[in-house]
């Protein structure tokens, strides 16, 4: 018995113990190894699943994965949290490497404002591509939030910009 055979064998074991639904979602994604692909392909069409079917879902998946719906925990956390703490990174080195160069304050404050528009347009952008589906009340209203305080955040820093320029 091969690697391979093994490894397929063990995974139809794991596999005999999820629900078929499950499994056809998980059918319809990719990245599988080919002895994982071999072990769920295996285990649908014991559960009955037509194998015409299963060649047509495989060869959609691209699109399937075009249009499913973004990560609601990955939008929260690595566009809202982390990219707001980058976006603060970011215009702090600037402010420093600015001053280290003697940049005029208008340089500065117009380089925090660029660095601070550039993370609301890609949180924005990320936001609206979860328009199309449903989404939790709670994480919908974090997601609203976070967006709401980056145009915020924005906000202040363009009137500290005009500020800044008319003094």
């Amino acid at each position: 018995m091969t690697d391979d055979t093994k490894m397929v064998v063990t995974a139809r074991k794991r596999l005999s113990d999820i629900d078929t639904d499950t499994l056809k979602e998980m059918w319809s994604a990719e990245g599988r190894t080919e002895w994982a692909e071999e072990a769920l392909r295996l285990e649908l069409i014991e559960r009955g699943a037509n194998t015409h079917q299963l060649d047509a879902v495989a060869a959609r998946r691209a699109e399937i994965a075009a249009n499913a719906p973004p990560e609601v925990r990955g939008t929260l956390w690595n566009y809202g949290v982390v990219g707001r703490l980058l976006t603060f990174a970011s215009a702090i080195l600037w402010l420093l490497v600015a001053q280290s160069l003697h940049a005029s304050s208008a340089w500065v404050i117009t380089g925090i404002v660029a660095i601070i528009g550039v993370y609301v347009y890609v949180l924005t952008s990320r936001t609206i591509s979860h328009r199309r589906h449903a989404i939790a009340g709670a994480a919908s209203f974090a997601m609203y939030w976070q967006l709401g305080e980056a145009w915020l955040i924005l906000l202040i820093a363009v009137i500290s910009a005009c500020f800044i320029y008319a003094g």
